[in-house]
């Protein structure tokens, strides 16, 4: 039988986006993988070789290095393409050149594929270059957890006397006792200092001060592993180079769009709806019901999207004036040949300006939850208004949204788009025990609300509203954001 090969690949720093095209081709071809580590589960999906979790955590190991390097030979020896999957790069940190010697000398043919390395990644993902002219021209980059009994420890005189930048790897365990060596080996203790956790990952946090009180800041928010401590002044640039992390929690249906807008605007999307859509049963007088409407008014995208997959609404469109309560609700309708109108204000007297002397009867095809502030207003004025809920907004029941919930402090912005994210967001967190959590995050995070019902809303629930932009749009929300984040960054 042939002997198989080794490829030792470097996954990046958790996002598998940021993996290499050879590193993924790889994985696509590999017979066997041997992981361990890995920041997002995602790295392996549509992989179709034998998987085998070889688990390596800080003091928790399902195969020791030895055990490793052996299931790596012995996999090669049976003819197998063998890709041993490592987080970051293989040779800095990652016990790489060790797999690569046991295969030389049991001549197993072997490759590496460099990978990102978190000890650049996780620093340049919190805006922190750890390199920038007149602030640090060079990069020192050391492990915070040495191996026992090592013949030759670090040198931390010798570290704390260098220039630039610092950049301590696997550090969380021994991070005050790496602390205290730096300090007295002569850093200053305000010197400037940043925690990294999860670099890459979809809950990456980043808390920032100096050598005198990270440790305890660490403490405090309970930064934990895999975590790497970024030692100098470039790390004064993280407020101003940073990416905000904004919670979108509109229904899987708009969260990739909603998630692309957010990047656009220079955000990091986390993704967790707090709400779905369930469809209503159409009344059985819906016929009557739109031939007695001189305008139908849609106010959202999914209204449309659930209103069009009956045909009598779609028949009955075409001979009908219609009303779209923003550009995304107008170019929902578009995409099936209809068009709309909008108002220049989202609101019952952007509504009330529009339709006032045009018609006297109105129908609202929309959610069963949709705030009634629109048609309560066109009533007030006189029009005869009608309501025909077309779905329910449920729970999502989606395991992003706990994920969301239990690491809410992480979040730098709550996007509230409706009535209902906030009140389930509220709704499960309380039903998984961490609604006093979730509140004091919400507290220190930035709350944005679509419109004046989701503004209400939130302070029905005791939440404070930080941003409403002036047009009730999720481009707009965003783009007040960025605005806000702008001026409070000068």
């Amino acid at each position: 039988m042939a002997i198989g090969k080794v490829y030792l690949v470097g996954a990046g720093p958790g996002d598998p986006e940021l993996m290499t095209i050879k590193a993924r081709r790889l994985l696509m071809e590999a017979d066997v993988v041997l992981f361990d580590r890995l920041l997002d589960p995602k790295a392996l999906e549509g992989v179709k070789a034998e998987l085998i979790d070889v688990g390596k955590n800080a003091g928790r190991h399902k195969l020791n290095q030895e055990g490793i390097n052996q299931l790596l030979i012995k996999k090669a020896m049976e003819g197998n393409i063998v890709v041993r999957l490592k987080g970051g790069d293989p040779y800095l940190f990652g016990r790489g050149g060790e797999e690569a010697i046991a295969c030389r000398e049991k001549g197993i043919p072997f490759e590496v594929v460099p990978g990102v390395t978190s000890a650049i990644a996780a620093p340049e993902l919190a805006g922190i270059p750890v390199t920038h002219r007149g602030l640090a021209s060079s990069l020192t980059v050391v492990t915070g957890h040495e191996e026992p009994g090592k013949d030759a420890p670090l040198d931390w005189r010798a570290i704390a006397g260098l220039d630039g930048t610092l950049v301590v790897l696997m550090g969380v365990s021994r991070l005050e006792q790496n602390i205290a060596a730096l300090i007295e080996a002569g850093k200053s203790p305000q010197t400037p200092a940043a925690m990294v956790e999860k670099g890459g990952w979809p809950e990456q946090r980043t808390i920032c001060g100096t050598l005198a009180d990270i440790a305890e800041k660490a403490r405090s928010l309970q930064i934990e592993s895999p975590a790497i401590l970024v030692v100098g002044d470039v790390v004064r640039l993280a407020p101003t180079l940073g990416h905000k992390k904004i919670a979108i929690l509109r229904p899987e249906g708009q969260q990739a769009e909603s998630a692309r807008q957010a990047e656009f605007f220079g955000f990091q999307a986390i993704m967790a709806p707090a709400i779905a859509i369930l469809e209503k049963p159409l009344p059985e007088d819906l016929q009557r019901r739109l031939n007695d409407a001189e305008y139908v008014v849609f106010t959202s995208a999914n209204g449309v999207k659930t209103a069009l997959k009956d045909q009598t609404i779609h028949r009955a469109l075409r001979e009908k004036r219609i009303v779209a309560i923003g550009p995304k609700t107008k170019l929902a309708l578009a995409g099936y040949g209809l068009k709309s109108e909008v108002p220049l204000e989202y609101s019952s007297a952007g509504l009330e300006r529009m339709l006032k002397g045009q018609c006297q009867r109105i129908l609202f095809l929309r959610s069963a939850q949709g705030s009634q502030y629109l048609s309560d207003g066109l009533k007030a004025a006189g029009l005869q208004v009608d309501d025909i809920p077309l779905y329910d907004v449920v729970n999502s029941g989606d395991v992003r949204l706990d994920e969301l919930i239990k690491r809410a402090r992480s979040v730098d912005i709550f996007a509230f788009t409706s009535s209902s994210t906030a009140r389930n967001l509220l709704e499960r967190a309380r039903a998984l025990g961490l609604e006093r959590e979730l509140r004091e995050a919400l507290k220190g995070a930035t709350v944005a609300a679509i419109g004046k019902p989701t503004c209400e809303e939130l302070a029905r629930l005791g939440i404070r509203v930080d941003s409403v932009p002036e047009k009730f749009t999720f481009e707009a929300m965003l783009q007040a954001l960025a605005q806000r984040e702008l001026e409070q960054s000068k």
